[in-house]
């Protein structure tokens, strides 16, 4: 995509769901002229200490931001773990989020700018 110029939007959005018995959370792709800038995301851990990761995917590759494994991403029992560094997902990214314990709620907040032509 190339850079943006002209007139567009900017538009604070949030994503929710719910994991439930170790699933991995997909949210939908960027679309084409747009620009998502993450700017966190809460993980609350409503079961046992559980691990989680957070990827992107980029069209074609997986790239890790907190990889999953069992040292060192753990969330507590009834933790809650906030990711408030921002990320920059530009058409076709997709963002995943892993998580094994038995039931969590994801909250992400982002902004949306439309670069598409009225």
């Amino acid at each position: 995509m190339a850079i943006p110029s002209g007139s567009g939007t900017e538009v604070l959005k949030r994503l929710t769901r719910n994991v439930l018995n170790g699933a991995t959370c997909t949210f939908a792709s960027v679309p084409a002229h747009h620009i998502h800038t993450i700017i966190s995301i809460n993980i609350a851990n409503n079961g046992s200490a559980s691990a989680f990761g957070i990827t992107v995917n980029d069209g074609s590759n997986d790239i890790n931001i907190i990889s999953q494994n069992a040292s060192g991403t753990i969330i507590p029992a009834f933790g809650t773990f906030i990711y408030n560094d921002r990320l920059v997902l530009t058409a076709g990214d997709t963002l995943k989020i892993a998580f094994t314990g038995d039931y969590a709620e994801l909250w992400v907040s982002y902004i949306d700018q439309d670069w598409t032509t009225p």
